[in-house]
């Protein structure tokens, strides 16, 4: 008997920064079940600012091009697609909840996969009437059984009540809808949204990092994004409004020069110049003139602006997410982790080891998206493949009734695109992490400084 050729199962991932706008063109092997990667473009971004909608029309232009390119270079129709978003107002916060799964009078039995969906379904149920953010991700970190010892997997416990803990990501309704529809008028079908942070770690993280305890820090243009993991999963994470842009910009308003210009500069001193180096000139032209600069003069305002960023934020963070004792490694990617002498001057802030990534299975990539500007971006794939295979780890709590993707449990997921119900009067979001309160100061701080 013949059988019909499948046809093939095409997943895209758009990556949408302040600086960049980015996809990949995934295909679905039918025999490993792995998406191979057939196409990866990008283009520079309009219409984005810190991972938010400025300008609509902008970003749905940006948006456009780089799927024509990708389309052109793939030949394959861009329809589907995961949102990759880093937007600076992102909450994270836990809640736990208890489900009796034993009907009284029966006998104690097994924990099963059911009844662990079921206390999610109904903790995320709670925590959406409790909130009126749009809740992007939802990770269990804990169960317990009858309110025993915590344990990561409590399938075979025998008891009456299962507890659950979740680890929520929220972020503003409308900041979402409006990243949604700029994408959607471009021609996607959005069938998930995954958080920046979480993307570039899982971009930039290998499994033994991720086990043993890491934190995955991407500096980019307009944000930095900062993922923690533990024993294999998600313990936290946060973005801030600080990144490349705002060392152009220091450097264009203090040289009274172009941001082109001071991009060029920017690019042009290494963190860890040769002293004997520092009266180089830099020389370029502007308006049929030379501007002439030296190699210090661009450093002293480079350097300074590095070190508030990974001094005053980024460590502090870090140190008080972990203990002392923690085992840990710090991976940064993104535009800035390519300065010249990043990793020396890292190595001299962090008492940890620290290493700057470049895209997981880089060689899988196009060479011109290897670098690490793109570990996000590569990180959408490897999150697709993280879902399918763990879809009780990496769960959307309001995505899904839109979604139809192969892979996706319309159950678990459910797309939700209008505010729906308000927080009750008087409610408040449980439990905020200490880097989500951590991170309410530093915006405060950014807003003075920025």
């Amino acid at each position: 008997m013949r059988h019909e050729k499948e046809d093939p199962v095409v997943l895209s991932g758009l990556d949408i920064g302040t600086r960049k706008v980015s996809i990949v063109v995934t295909e679905k092997d039918h025999v490993s079940s792995d998406f191979q990667i057939i196409a990866m473009e990008s283009i520079r971004s309009r219409g984005i600012g810190r991972g938010e909608i400025v300008d609509k029309d902008l970003a749905v232009e940006s948006i456009r091009k780089v799927i024509e390119i990708a389309e052109n270079n793939s030949d394959f129709h861009v329809s589907d697609a995961i949102l990759s978003i880093g937007p600076s107002a992102v909450e994270t916060f836990t809640t736990e909840h208890t489900f009796r799964y034993r009907e009284e009078g029966a006998p104690e039995r097994p924990v099963t996969s059911a009844d662990m969906r079921e206390v999610i379904r109904k903790t995320i149920g709670r925590a959406k009437e409790a909130n009126e953010d749009f809740l992007i991700h939802a990770f269990p970190m804990a169960y317990s059984v009858d309110s025993g010892s915590e344990v990561r997997d409590p399938r075979g416990f025998k008891g009456s009540e299962i507890s659950v803990r979740l680890l929520l990501v929220a972020l503003p309704v409308q900041t979402v809808q409006d990243i949604i529809h700029c994408a959607e008028k471009a021609g996607l079908n959005i069938v998930g949204i995954v958080h920046k942070s979480l993307s570039s770690a899982l971009g930039s993280l290998t499994d033994d990092e991720m086990k043993h305890g890491a934190v995955a820090v991407d500096i980019g243009a307009g944000t930095t994004s900062l993922a923690f993991f533990r024993d294999g999963s998600v313990q936290d994470i946060a973005i801030f409004p600080a990144g490349g842009n705002q060392i152009t910009n220091d450097i264009a308003e203090l040289m009274e020069i172009p941001c082109s210009n001071a991009e060029h500069l920017k690019r042009e001193v290494s963190l860890n110049e040769d002293p004997d180096d520092l009266g180089d000139e830099l020389e370029f032209q502007m308006d049929g003139e030379p501007f002439v600069t030296t190699v210090q003069d661009v450093l002293d305002i480079v350097l300074p602006r590095i070190e508030e960023i990974i001094l005053r934020f980024v460590k502090p963070a870090i140190e008080g997410n972990y203990s002392r004792n923690d085992r840990r490694i710090v991976v940064f990617s993104g535009g800035v982790s390519r300065t010249p002498g990043f990793e020396d001057f890292l190595h001299d802030c962090f008492d940890e080891p620290v290493r700057v990534a470049e895209p997981v299975n880089a060689q899988s990539l196009p060479p011109h998206v290897r670098g690490k500007e793109f570990t996000s971006t590569a990180g959408i794939v490897q999150y697709i493949m993280e879902k399918e295979n763990h879809p009780d780890l990496y769960i959307q709590p309001s995505l899904g009734e839109k979604i139809n993707a192969p892979g996706y449990d319309a159950g678990q997921n459910i797309l939700i695109l209008d505010p729906g119900k308000r927080s009750v009067p008087g409610s408040r979001k449980r439990g905020k992490s200490f880097i989500g309160r951590f991170f309410d100061a530093l915006k405060n701080a950014f807003r003075e400084l920025f």
